[in-house]
């Protein structure tokens, strides 16, 4: 199984693996109840290539709504949806391992159908996009249109963990004392 489920005693939560329906729903649900428990800290350690961008909207929305900070932790690789959960977390509590990769992209999806239910996806992912954007500026210290420039590039988009915290996407690197 991709996600530990917390014991009541232990605060800390895996997302290893894909963001999809299943890890998701776990890790909501590993939220849900800790938070239930008190108002401590919790602790998300995030290793995962991506996936559902509306999985990623769904756990980043349970990450604000929880009255206990969340504090991120990036291990291995964060890329594609794994970053705005990565920067979703507590200002100042969001950590990543010193050779951890983060990647960002714009989002994507695999189109078929009529004319009409392909422009109707589009919209949608136009809409999506304009979410992302919105959701990663609220949380970083990168501007709109400087997300805007990173996705349109058309690319991954690689960065140290050096970088990361320059963009405030995280906030320091485990084990070293520079911010």
């Amino acid at each position: 199984m991709a996600v530990q489920k917390p014991m009541s005693d232990d605060r800390t939560i895996l997302l290893h693996g894909g963001v999809n329906e299943e890890t998701i729903a776990q890790v909501i649900a590993g939220l849900a109840h800790l938070a239930g428990i008190n108002n401590e800290e919790i602790r998300l350690v995030i290793s995962t290539y991506g996936g559902s961008v509306h999985e990623m909207f769904a756990l980043y929305d349970m990450i604000k709504y929880i009255k206990c900070p969340v504090r991120t932790i990036a291990l291995g690789k964060v890329m594609s949806a794994g970053v705005l959960l990565l920067a979703s977390g507590e200002k100042g509590s969001r950590v990543a391992g010193s050779t951890t990769r983060i990647m960002m992209h714009s989002i994507s999806n695999l189109m078929y159908g009529n004319i009409f239910e392909i422009e109707n996806t589009y919209e949608e992912m136009v809409t999506m996009q304009k979410m992302m954007v919105k959701c990663l500026s609220e949380e970083t210290k990168m501007t709109k249109k400087e997300i805007k420039e990173i996705m349109e590039r058309g690319k991954d988009y690689y960065l140290t963990p050096k970088k990361a915290i320059k963009l405030g996407i995280i906030d320091r690197i485990m084990g070293s004392t520079e911010e």
